[in-house]
């Protein structure tokens, strides 16, 4: 009989739902014939209208109330979860489990309900998403924490998990990151010119982010052997304006949503993106040093700290740090290769397809 693995993820932020999806595409190639996977955005399937006012609240909030959002979050840092949080999409959980019949909940998403199962002896393990610890990944009970380095390893032991119940694993992204592409054939195909730097910016997940023509100018200005890519993701207001003002300027790229990101990552020279924790660590099997622009006070904020201080990433504050480092960055190799080094070492590669050997192992399929 095949075993059941429950996935529990949220949309607050694509980077739960990249991971969730990671695994679970992983769980399906690998032991299909063995298990069954279902996978839960708990929250939205147990409070839909809630979770859509929420949503927009959450996003709401890393544009223009990223202060409040960090207090928020450094507040509940610490604080043990109040019991009625603990109960919110309770009910809901408890019927799929009821329903499904898990024999393992994996959760990529801090779900403080789960702790109110310990009775129902279903193991639970918590595939942390960010390179910093927050009080709201603690499962009473929970058997196994993957981690993605030792530094938040450290972290959760000294929040009082046994060091024997969490495992550094890194952080599961899409197994596609660890197949390299040839850089020169891409760039020709894209009708870039491969003796220029590329610099990939990833402009739609900045937000709102006024007068982001003025970063490009004051970049081309700056360096005169680079070409742009510009990402702008879902934001179409962003894609249309810069796309009217470079149509004439062939060292600007300017591009919508796309699916090829590792193929972008894989031939740029340098990232300008936000530091969430899936983004960076694609950045990572990349080997693309990282500039991290104005990072929002909260997982953000204490993601780039870490690969900042690690020498894998610089945190730009303001538009002209952002332009003056990757200009220092251009001019001095020596610290590019340094930070690409550093990059390589801290890597912890084939980490989807590792989590999921263990969890089967747990469940002994």
């Amino acid at each position: 009989m095949k075993k059941r693995i429950l996935l529990i993820t949220g949309s607050f932020g694509n980077g739960h739902l990249q991971v969730s999806g990671n695994l679970k595409e992983m769980f399906e190639k690998k032991y299909k014939d063995r298990v069954i996977v279902d996978e839960c955005d708990l929250f939205l399937q147990a409070h839909p209208c809630l979770t859509s006012v929420l949503r927009k609240l959450y996003l709401y909030s890393f544009s223009y109330f990223k202060d409040v959002y960090g207090y928020l979050y450094y507040m509940g840092k610490n604080n043990k979860q109040t019991s009625v949080y603990r109960y919110f999409s309770y009910h809901y959980l408890y019927s799929k489990i009821e329903k499904f019949k898990p024999d393992i909940i994996v959760s990529t998403f801090p779900t403080p309900a789960l702790t109110l199962l310990k009775n129902r002896k279903i193991p639970v393990v918590n595939v942390v998403t960010d390179y910093h610890f927050h009080k709201s990944w603690l499962t009473e009970d929970a058997l196994k924490y993957f981690v993605p380095c030792e530094n938040t390893k450290i972290q959760f032991t000294e929040a009082g998990v046994e060091g024997k119940n969490i495992k550094v694993l890194g952080l599961p992204i899409s197994e596609k990151f660890d197949i390299q592409i040839s850089q020169k054939q891409w760039l020709a195909k894209n009708n870039l010119d491969i003796k220029k730097e590329t610099l990939l910016l990833v402009a739609g997940a900045f937000g709102v982010l006024k007068n982001f023509n003025k970063i490009v100018n004051a970049i081309l200005m700056r360096n005169k052997n680079v070409q742009l890519v510009i990402i702008c993701g879902k934001n179409i207001k962003l894609k249309n304006l810069l796309q009217r003002l470079y149509k004439e300027n062939s060292h600007v790229k300017v591009l919508g949503y796309t699916t090829n990101m590792r193929e972008w990552m894989q031939v740029s020279t340098i990232i300008v993106t936000k530091a969430g924790g899936v983004t960076i660590t694609e950045s990572l099997a990349s080997n693309i040093p990282l500039v991290l622009l104005k990072p929002v006070p909260g997982q953000e904020k204490e993601n780039a700290l870490y690969f900042e201080k690690n020498n894998m990433a610089k945190i730009a504050d303001k538009n002209r740090k952002l332009v003056d480092i990757i200009s220092e960055l251009l001019e001095n190799k020596q610290q590019l290769i340094e930070i690409k080094n550093n990059m390589a070492q801290n890597y912890l590669t084939n980490a989807t397809e590792k989590i999921c050997e263990d969890i089967v192992k747990i469940i002994k399929v």
